[in-house]
């Protein structure tokens, strides 16, 4: 018996899914120079990958379909990168159309002089090919580009300690005891530490210790390089004790223990990749009952688990790595608006 799959009855695509093609070697090649000429003026490395994420999205909207056009030939056509712009293949919101305008006019800027391009000339044709619309200051140009106010996904959940607690007891699934302790413990840091998702990815054994934070209390505690200095973050019991349950896994103790916290099968010492770690969160999540949660809202819950802790303001921020202690009510606005909604409709039952 054989299955035959209905296609689609409005649309001229067949409906099967088909690779992408990927980019040829000198596409990937001025990318990579962009990526390194970013670097090189002090932008932050997941600035540089969005920025590239968006011109890898320009170059396959340009081209045929599934086949992108080649990243030299667009830079000769400043009019197509225009229109690409102005005339998304999706809806985008407003964001992502300036992030797009930004990246593109950097990438001519870096980027065109190495392909035998006049940058200065080229970012005037694309200026004069780009609507624009009244301004109010003199430091805006008012170019114009597609996108729609308001954001494109859906917010997600405010969650508490509690929710973080049951995300990580689902995380654990599969019969290999190893890759249970590994998932647990990596969806435990990124819950319960103030460490980002390409430093919990890019964790090594060595960069763990057990220490005295400068507020007094002890426990495991992270290095990782922020803002050109070495910081040590402290990373709670719930985040320890997972990773001292797969450091048990070994036969070694915890602190001879060198190379990646968390590996990827197969290959001994490869580091698993971001797209895994973040695979390996989202199906914990929906396990749990939520939807995929961005790191952000992570952050904000692991900050109101720390003040329910006790903690004040200033430890909040210490313990999360943050420059401002300010930023620590930017993360709780949420749950300061629930708290209030609260409030008032326990007074109205009254």
């Amino acid at each position: 018996m054989s299955l035959v799959r209905q296609l689609r009855l409005f649309s001229a695509d067949s409906g099967l899914t088909a690779r992408r093609t990927p980019f040829d070697p000198e596409s990937e090649r001025l990318l990579e120079a962009y990526c390194r000429a970013r670097l090189a003026e002090g932008a932050h490395p997941r600035s540089a990958e969005r920025e590239v994420s968006q011109l890898r999205t320009l170059a396959r909207e340009s081209g045929a379909p599934r086949d992108p056009l080649p990243l030299s030939e667009l830079l000769a056509d400043p009019v197509q990168i225009a229109r690409v712009l102005v005339e998304p293949a999706f809806p985008i919101a407003r964001s992502t159309g300036r992030a797009r305008l930004l990246a593109v006019q950097r990438f001519v800027r870096l980027v065109g002089p190495l392909v035998g391009r006049d940058a200065a000339s080229d970012l005037c044709c694309l200026d004069a090919s780009l609507p624009a619309g009244p301004t109010n200051g003199w430091h805006a140009a008012g170019t114009l580009v597609a996108g729609e106010p308001g954001r494109r996904r859906d917010r997600g959940p405010t969650l508490d300690g509690a929710d973080l607690l049951r995300i990580v007891d689902r995380a654990a699934e599969g019969q290999d005891p190893l890759r249970r302790a590994r998932d647990r413990a990596l969806v435990a840091v990124q819950c319960f530490s103030g460490l980002r998702p390409e430093e919990v990815v890019g964790l090594r054994w060595e960069d763990l210790e057990w220490a005295r934070m400068a507020g007094g209390y002890f426990g495991l505690t992270a290095g990782v390089h922020r803002r050109g200095s070495r910081l040590r973050l402290f990373v709670p019991g719930p985040a320890a004790a997972a990773v001292r349950g797969l450091a048990e896994h070994s036969a070694e103790e915890m602190v001879t223990l060198t190379g990646p916290v968390f590996r990827a099968r197969g290959r001994a010492g490869r580091l698993l990749s971001y797209r895994s770690a973040r695979m390996i969160l989202t199906r914990a999540c929906r396990r749990a009952g939520f939807p995929a949660v961005e790191a952000a809202e992570l952050r904000a819950a692991f900050a109101s688990w720390l003040r329910v802790q006790g903690l004040s303001d200033h430890e909040v921020a210490e313990v999360l790595g943050l420059a401002r202690v300010r930023s620590v009510d930017g993360l709780l606005r949420r749950h300061a608006e629930l708290g209030a909604q609260r409030t008032v409709r326990e007074r109205l039952d009254r």
